[in-house]
């Protein structure tokens, strides 16, 4: 027997080099909005093993999306476990908010969204999970319109979100009215800006003029990706808040892939956008 300890350590350490990382949990929630009169459907990763309170990344669907896109054909679960199973990794608890077609923002046809999902939703989840509910442990990301939903939550409560990263954003400058849009787009918008379409309503929404007003102690990192063969056009505003958000003084990654509005680049840029938030909750526990 003891001649065959040798081989026996040996072969317990390469069954658990070979062994797959220990699953997360993914939860379904139905969270209670009073904003809102209804509940928020919501799917929360957690990954397996991870000890202590951890930072949040919010993680937004786009348009007729839900609360199961980024764990459907978003993969998430299986990218956050990647991630998460380095060695160096910073494990993040995952949610994912459904919010149908409202853009993320308060209108008279779907609610208070914005308001919701940051008076109703963040503090119930850092209830029910084991958080870091200081802003610099909190971010948020997303896809088209959560790509908006993304830059407008960091630009308009940057007391909230340390960061954020938006692939393939559908982000417009300011207009002066409805004739500055195609007509797919309106039909995009869905009314979330009024019915008809209000540009005064959608410039207050929207997430230029903010930049400007968020003071240095509070200034937001972004993470931007758009495809340069995006079919929808989303490239130019993409690049145009790119250089607004620098020209404001804050940091600002950019990618520009080979690619069109399409979940392949979606899939494809989340690990490292889990990377980027990494390294930003690393560096706020060293200061």
């Amino acid at each position: 027997m003891s001649r065959n300890l040798p081989l026996l350590v040996a072969a317990l350490a390469w069954l658990l080099a070979v062994a797959p990382a220990a699953a997360g949990t993914l939860d379904r929630h139905a969270i209670p909005s009073p904003i809102l009169g209804q509940s928020i459907d919501v799917r929360v990763y957690r990954p397996a093993n991870a000890a202590g309170p951890l930072p949040v990344v919010y993680l937004l669907h786009g348009y007729g999306g839900g609360a199961e896109d980024w764990t459907g054909g978003g993969d998430a679960q299986a990218t956050a476990e990647a991630v998460f199973a380095a060695p160096d990794a910073v494990p993040m608890l995952l949610v994912m908010p459904g919010v149908g077609n409202s853009w993320y923002v308060e209108s008279e046809k779907y609610g208070a969204w914005s308001s919701a999902l940051v008076q109703d939703l963040i503090p119930a989840i850092d209830r029910l999970y084991e958080t870091r509910t200081d802003r610099s442990q909190r971010f948020v990301a997303g896809l088209s319109m959560g790509g908006y939903g993304a830059l407008r939550l960091a630009t308009h409560y940057p007391a909230l979100f340390r960061a954020a990263a938006a692939f393939s954003p559908a982000v417009f400058e300011d207009v002066a009215s409805a004739a500055d849009f195609p007509e797919f787009q309106l039909r995009f918008f869905a009314d979330a800006f009024g019915e008809p379409f209000e540009a005064a309503r959608f410039n207050r929404a929207n997430v230029f003029a903010p930049l400007k007003a968020i003071p240095p102690e509070l200034a937001v990192d972004f993470y931007i990706m758009t495809g340069d063969h995006d079919a929808l056009g989303l490239w130019d505003g993409a690049l145009k808040f790119f250089r607004a958000a620098r020209g404001a003084g804050h940091a600002v990654e950019l990618r520009v892939r080979d690619g069109d509005h399409e979940w392949r680049l979606w899939r494809e840029e989340l690990a490292p956008a889990l990377h980027w938030f990494a390294g930003l909750s690393r560096s706020a526990d060293r200061r």
